[in-house]
């Protein structure tokens, strides 16, 4: 069976550009993190975008949109991807600015589906 640590890694394996990898509850408390390219603030930046997750969720659940799948932050020296693994937990990844996002959001979403029967 591979852990979470194994799903992390499979992912960084996929995606050249990975700086962190974190499997994070909606609390924004980390269960789990790869740092490929260690920088201070990324995991002050993966707290913060868990409240802009909360945020997104309930929004579109308000409006009827169904549950919230990913969500994609992207910034002059970073891009953000969130992807949801159940209602309480997902993945964070902090990439280079010049990432292949579909390669990533590919990626994100195979190790989703996997790690969703880790969770259910």
């Amino acid at each position: 069976m591979a852990t979470f640590g194994d799903s992390l890694r499979d992912i960084a394996a996929r995606v050249p550009e990975t700086q962190v990898l974190m499997l994070m509850g909606t609390d924004g408390i980390p269960i789990d993190r790869l740092v490929v390219r260690p920088d201070a603030n990324l995991e002050a930046v993966a707290a913060e975008f868990t409240t802009l997750l909360r945020a997104s969720v309930s929004a579109a659940g308000d409006t009827g949109l169904g549950a919230l799948l990913e969500l994609c932050v992207v910034t002059e020296k970073m891009t953000a991807l969130l992807f949801g693994i159940t209602e309480d937990y997902f993945l964070f990844a902090a990439l280079e600015p010049d990432a292949l996002i579909g390669r990533a959001r590919f990626a994100l979403r195979l190790a989703a589906l996997g790690l969703e029967r880790e969770f259910r």
